[in-house]
């Protein structure tokens, strides 16, 4: 019996040693599966990682918009939140972008807007998110990205939209799309001349300068040859100033001898808009070529359109729109809006019955646009993608072109036009000299617009405030005389980006 009951015990002790030691072995799966799912999150970075593309934006002042990424409960600057997007409505502290531009120049920063490069989301230690990260590909989609961004000298800005409206009341139905606005441009092949890369990608970073372009924060890129009048350095001095002075008052005398006025509209370069965005190390001149060029205009007894006040208001008033194009050096046409509307407020001083459209009657859509130059001479044309907005008169009470001049070659310098037949047949819009006739205008005035490339986003809305326009894509005065009283013409507008008043004084021929 004794042995019988040891035997019984050391049977209760072996199937007692097995279910602990399996209880072991199950329970150590269990952690080494936790541990795993912990690395792998830590790894991948599940919450910050660039390609997340559902960064939240809460809408509560003082929350963090992404991690290392804080909104600032002080300075707000504007007190309407924009329709359609969960944009913030308390915006951070405004800095200086490094002086006021002078003479109604913007100076507004964390107003001003950009569109990409500071936005990615920051590394997964936790550090604060830097700016100087490459530009991400799809840097105008809002839901992707913070509301603000920080640079790499401390500012706080504004990432801005260019794909969706924010502006109250904005209509962007389709009902009215029957006036073909877009042109059918197609995009260049992936292995094409706008793709040969000169710039990799991971460098296009802001502080990069590569062939003409200089890279900023939020996705911006500015034009290298505007630096000299962002930093004041390109005013008119000795035999050039006097040039220009002389051929403003041989102009001014010529029109008012023939019965016409003459307005002279200055486009802001981007930069003027949005200097904050620049890269680290510039500032913006007090006083510039700008406001030299304005006070020559006035003193010949033109009128000259200064358009930074009133660009400076709109980016106040809706800090997260874009007036200009990311990736291009040209304006959009909600700056062409507002640019048309402070000419037109001019003009009809002096002729009433000119036509000033407001913005209501307008209805608004958003596309892809193929305006990304700065892309293209960064070899990267097909890798960013950016919007415009397109305005469509509701009326309907639109001008026809009646005659035009296209030249092959030429890129897009005005809205679309019909080709009818042959082989451009469908919409084009390869012109460097043309003309509408609004017959809803009849008792408007002539109008006759001496140009560059920022005419395009004026041209829609110039063509539908007077009975008569001619577009011409030209600086020269001297060659047009013949043909401005042949059309009868009353106003005469020159329409000149801030970065060609020198070419427009030395009457060089107009290539951008």
């Amino acid at each position: 019996m004794k042995k019988l009951f040891l035997l019984l015990t050391a049977m209760i002790l072996v199937v007692s040693c097995m279910f602990v030691s399996c209880g072991d072995k199950s329970g150590g799966n269990d952690d080494t599966t936790k541990d795993k799912i912990t690395e792998e999150k830590e790894t991948t970075g599940e919450d910050t990682t660039a390609g997340d593309t559902t960064v939240s934006e809460d809408t509560t002042a003082g929350d963090t918009t992404a991690a290392g990424t804080t909104a600032t409960t002080t300075a707000p600057i504007t007190t309407a939140t924009p329709p359609q997007t969960t944009a913030p409505t308390t915006n951070p502290p405004v800095t200086n972008g490094g002086g006021d531009s002078g003479g109604g120049g913007l100076g507004l920063g964390g107003a001003d807007g950009g569109g990409g490069s500071g936005t990615t989301p920051p590394p997964s230690n936790g550090g604060t998110a830097s700016g100087n990260v490459p530009v991400p590909q799809a840097a105008s989609t809002k839901d992707a990205f913070p509301t603000y961004i920080t640079t790499n000298s401390g500012k706080q800005l504004i990432h801005t939209y260019s794909d969706r409206p924010v502006d109250a009341g904005e209509d962007t139905s389709k009902n009215y799309s029957y006036i073909p606005f877009l042109s059918t441009t197609n995009f260049p092949s992936p292995d094409g001349e706008y793709n040969n890369a000169s710039a990799m990608i991971k460098d296009i970073r802001p502080g990069l300068i590569w062939n003409h372009v200089m890279v900023g924060y939020d996705g911006y890129m500015f034009y290298e040859d505007t630096k000299e009048d962002f930093l004041g350095t390109s005013v008119l001095n000795g035999s050039v100033y006097e040039r220009a002075k002389e051929m403003l008052e041989s102009s001014q005398e010529w029109a008012e001898q023939h019965g016409m006025k003459f307005y002279i509209v200055i486009a802001p370069n981007k930069n003027t808009v949005y200097p904050n965005y620049m890269p680290d190390g510039y500032s913006i001149a007090s006083y510039r070529r700008y406001d030299q060029f304005v006070k020559l205009i006035n003193d010949a007894g033109i009128t000259a359109v200064d358009l930074r006040s009133a660009m400076a208001q709109s980016v106040q008033a809706s800090p997260q729109k874009n007036l200009y194009y990311k990736y291009d050096t040209h304006w959009n046409n909600h700056a062409g809006f507002i640019a048309y509307q402070e000419t037109m407020k001019m003009i009809k001083k002096d002729f009433p019955n000119a036509v000033i459209h407001q913005k209501s009657e307008y209805q608004i859509n958003y596309d892809e646009t193929y305006m990304k130059d700065q892309a293209y001479y960064l070899g990267q044309y097909s890798y960013y993608k950016d919007y415009g907005p397109i305005y469509t008169l509701k009326s309907a009470n639109t001008a026809t072109l009646v005659d035009y001049d296209p030249v092959q070659g030429w890129g897009q310098f005005a809205f679309a036009y019909e080709v009818p037949s042959g082989k451009d047949k469908n919409y084009s819009d390869k012109l460097k000299w043309f003309q509408y006739r609004n017959d809803y205008n009849k008792d408007a005035p002539n109008a006759y617009i001496l140009r560059d490339s920022y005419s395009i986003a004026m041209v829609p809305f110039l063509k539908d405030s007077f009975k008569l326009s001619t577009y011409n894509w030209t600086f020269s005065l001297n060659s047009c005389k013949n043909e401005i009283l042949r059309n009868k013409t009353d106003v005469i507008i020159a329409i000149i980006a801030e970065r060609n008043l020198k070419n427009y004084v030395n009457q060089k021929e107009v290539t951008d």
